[in-house]
């Protein structure tokens, strides 16, 4: 989705929201019962959501999950919204918004890709994301750390944030 118009995280519509969704369901393989992500160390459901949602045990509907996805997202966007000022294009939401969902709002918020966001830097902040190939001390770019997806999924959020891969 492009067009010529720039939102702040915060104000993100829908359709954005929306986008960034699908575009997890690809990434995150959707899972309807609560398992424990023993390298994130936290309970999870659906196409990765965790916290409160993510109740042990239970399992969930495609509606259910889709509910619990989009509040997700809408709700850390609202977060990313505190840390980073400024207007975005779609595609830079969709990929920065697909990376705090996968690292955490915390971890992007404290992040030199937010400074350097804050900062205008945009083509440097997209570089950052390539940092981000560790899960605790793994570096999964190392096949016997069994996450190869880590990487993947910063390959496409930089290409996206560069806006070469819309």
């Amino acid at each position: 989705m492009k067009t010529g118009g720039k939102v702040g995280f915060a104000a993100a519509p829908v359709a954005v929201v929306l986008l960034i969704v699908a575009a997890l369901q690809v990434s995150e393989k959707r899972v309807h019962t609560t398992y424990w992500d023993k390298l994130g160390g936290l309970w999870t459901v659906c196409a990765g959501v965790t916290g409160p949602a993510a109740i042990p045990g239970k399992t969930y509907t495609d509606a259910e999950c889709e509910r619990l996805e989009v509040a997700y997202v809408q709700k850390m966007l609202a977060r990313m919204g505190t840390c980073v000022k400024g207007e975005f294009e779609f595609h830079e939401i969709k990929a920065w918004g697909h990376f705090a969902y996968n690292v955490g709002t915390a971890r992007f918020c404290s992040s030199t890709a937010a400074k350097r966001l804050n900062a205008g830097e945009r083509k440097a902040a997209c570089a950052e994301i390539s940092r981000f190939v560790y899960i605790g001390k793994k570096d999964c770019r190392l096949a016997a750390n069994q996450c190869p997806g880590i990487p993947k999924r910063r390959a496409w959020e930089r290409a996206t944030c560069e806006g070469t891969n819309q």
